[in-house]
């Protein structure tokens, strides 16, 4: 008994569908592709509930007579290509003949096309893959394909779907790509009947640019124009100030096609470095056009990838054009000047905001007298009159290790075998000995206005980084402060308005309750702006801006959960409300930071995970000095 069996056409196109037909954005992704490659100069998208209800796409390319149109959904037909040879010199947007065939088994399809001398045009149904019908139709020149009820028949791949907002942010981010790459065809894109997104066709790059990202990324984006071993190289690449968290803002094209390559990318990080911050990536939209020969493009099955001849030709020309771009640039940062013409220098207070003590926080009894404690004299504060007194730990003291006394520096004591009681001083400290230190230390200065340095009882030199220790405070104040629905969101004097690309616009407004949760208040100014009126109170007004296109591209680039992307947001509002290394702090204010990171749960590393706080040793200080060996 034979065990292969030739499979049928329905089964084989519902196959097919699986390997085309990804989610409604592929479906959009296939059909603008035949439209450009039809010569249209118009195109609207029209989708409801995410696409999987309704998903138009209208043009007014050349149109099909009725032959075609009912070749169209026959696999493996296409008009892209004669011959084999062909397939290594693709002019065109794609080849793929299965996709209407494909679409065709996932969904019910209308097809309705007309040629422009044509006297009537062709209507063709298909429904699970199933012809239904071919009839004449009364239509303008061009072709309107309407894909209703996707995967109706496939439930196993519809409910992998995600929600329905989310689908079509996926539609309005690809169709933002084609506006950017097709500047010569006006695009349209209707949402659940409101139209979001429109472009005006005309063939200017900043045009196209400025409908997608408005005002603000447009003054921040140099053109560029280079060719190079007879590569060319054009497009826009953004000043590191508008560099953004991820590179779902590095849009790259090779001969008007959308792809991802490691070798571009790997360029633009080369071009920009020290240019930008650890974790920041540029703003870059490149339309790379190289010889057909010269490119594989059949290396994905939706043609994400691509392979170059030769990669290393391709990597100079993208790293020259880049760095000649902005070598005319001088890169300088506005510095900001008060009445007396001298620099304006802001020193950071810490909120007086209680930090809320965590079930192992140790319990609160006492009272000390602070400023005993402080060993140094801050020369940029005057003095308070009365102490400031702070609670203190309720631990008992730990005894002092006995200390060998000083010797003359040209005498080296010698370790002896460890004892004991050596080992036990070198265990880790437990939790509550831990932070009993940062209340019983001595404050003996800061070092670079950047570190605070303690002596401890046992003689051991603590340092910690005021950024990163204030940071933790605040982020776990605002985390305690969610949890409870407390969340205190303070108004701004005037709106700061954000430019951000209508898919981004799109998702936040998606999640607008979430961000109200956390103490933002936004509302939209037209297609691509923002004015935020609001913000937790623990945010920095000067930071507004920067704290909160960060949280959102961390939040909808990264794939976040909710409960992810609110911890994310939280520490990006945290460390850009934080005091920052070389603020000078007064003495009460180290005071203040110190006690309120000793009731913190984990007072060791800050929200992303860096070490606050770095013990040294008496004993390694001696070593490194050569006292002891």
């Amino acid at each position: 008994m034979s065990r292969i069996e030739i499979l049928d056409a329905a089964t084989s196109n519902a196959i097919a569908a699986g390997e085309v037909i990804e989610r409604p954005m592929s479906i959009v992704k296939e059909l603008m592709e035949n439209s450009i490659d039809a010569g249209a100069t118009q195109i609207t998208v029209e989708i409801a509930d995410g696409g999987i209800t309704l998903i138009r796409v209208r043009d007014n390319g050349c149109g099909m007579d009725e032959e075609d149109a009912q070749k169209a959904f026959i696999c493996h037909a296409t008009s892209k290509l004669r011959s084999l040879d062909e397939l290594f010199s693709l002019h065109s947007m794609g080849f793929r003949g299965e996709a209407l065939a494909s679409i065709a088994a996932a969904a019910r399809v209308t097809l309705s096309t007309k040629e422009p001398l044509a006297e009537k045009g062709t209507c063709v149904r298909y429904e699970g893959g199933q012809f239904i019908s071919c009839e004449p139709i009364g239509m303008p020149s061009g072709t309107t394909v309407e894909v209703r009820d996707l995967f109706y028949n496939l439930p196993a791949r519809f409910k992998f779907l995600k929600k329905d907002q989310t689908e079509a942010n996926y539609i309005q981010v690809l169709i933002e790509r084609f506006i950017l790459c097709h500047t010569d065809v006006s695009f349209k894109f209707i949402k659940n009947g409101k139209t979001v997104l429109q472009s005006p066709g005309n063939c200017d790059p900043s045009s196209a640019l400025y409908s997608v990202y408005g005002k603000e990324i447009c003054s921040a984006c140099r053109p560029i124009d280079s060719s190079i071993d007879g590569i060319t190289v054009k497009g826009f690449v953004g000043l590191p100030k508008i560099a953004r968290a991820s590179r779902s803002e590095q849009i790259i094209f090779v001969n008007q096609r959308l792809i991802r390559s490691k070798t571009i990318t790997s360029a633009i990080d080369a071009a920009y470095t020290n240019m930008l911050m650890k974790g920041k990536y540029a703003f870059v939209i490149l339309d790379i056009l190289i010889p057909s020969s010269d490119l594989d493009v059949n290396v994905h099955p939706q043609k994400a990838e691509v392979r170059f001849s030769n990669e290393s030709m391709i990597y100079r020309a993208v790293y020259h054009a880049i760095v000649n771009t902005l070598s005319a640039e001088t890169m300088s940062v506005d510095y900001a000047f008060n009445s007396g013409n001298e620099p304006k220098e802001t020193v950071t207070s810490l909120p007086p905001v209680k930090a809320p003590v965590s079930e192992a926080a140790p319990a609160v009894k006492a009272s000390v007298d602070y400023s005993k404690n402080i060993g140094y004299s801050n020369l940029y504060f005057k003095q308070q009159e009365k102490p400031y007194e702070v609670p203190a730990a309720s631990i008992e003291p730990i005894p002092s290790v006995p200390v060998t006394e000083d010797v003359p520096s040209e005498e080296k004591r010698t370790e002896k075998t460890p004892s004991m009681e050596t080992i036990l001083d070198i265990v880790p400290q437990s939790r509550e000995e831990s932070l009993h230190e940062l209340t019983s230390s001595r404050v003996i200065g800061t070092l670079f206005d950047t570190y605070i340095l303690l002596e401890t009882k046992d003689r051991t030199l603590l340092m910690i980084d005021q950024h990163a220790a204030h940071e933790k405070v605040l982020y776990e104040q605002l985390v305690a402060l969610e949890m409870e629905k407390k969340v205190v969101s303070q108004p701004l004097i005037a709106p700061v308005i954000v430019s951000m690309s209508r898919s981004d616009i799109s998702f936040i407004e998606e999640h607008s309750s979430d961000l109200e949760d956390i103490g933002f208040e936004v509302s939209s100014m037209g297609d691509s702006e923002l004015a935020i009126r609001a913000v937790p109170a623990q945010v920095d007004p000067q930071n507004v801006s920067s704290a909160f296109i960060e949280m959102v591209d961390e939040w909808m680039h990264e794939s976040k959960t909710r409960k992810d992307a609110l911890i994310l947001s939280l520490a990006t509002s945290a460390c850009k409300a934080a005091v920052k290394g070389h603020d000078k702090l007064h003495d009460i204010e180290i005071t203040r930071l110190l006690q309120d990171l000793s009731v913190l749960k984990d007072p060791y590393h800050c929200p992303h995970g860096r070490p606050i706080l770095i013990r040294l040793s008496e004993r390694e200080i001696e070593k490194e000095f050569k006292r002891i060996v």
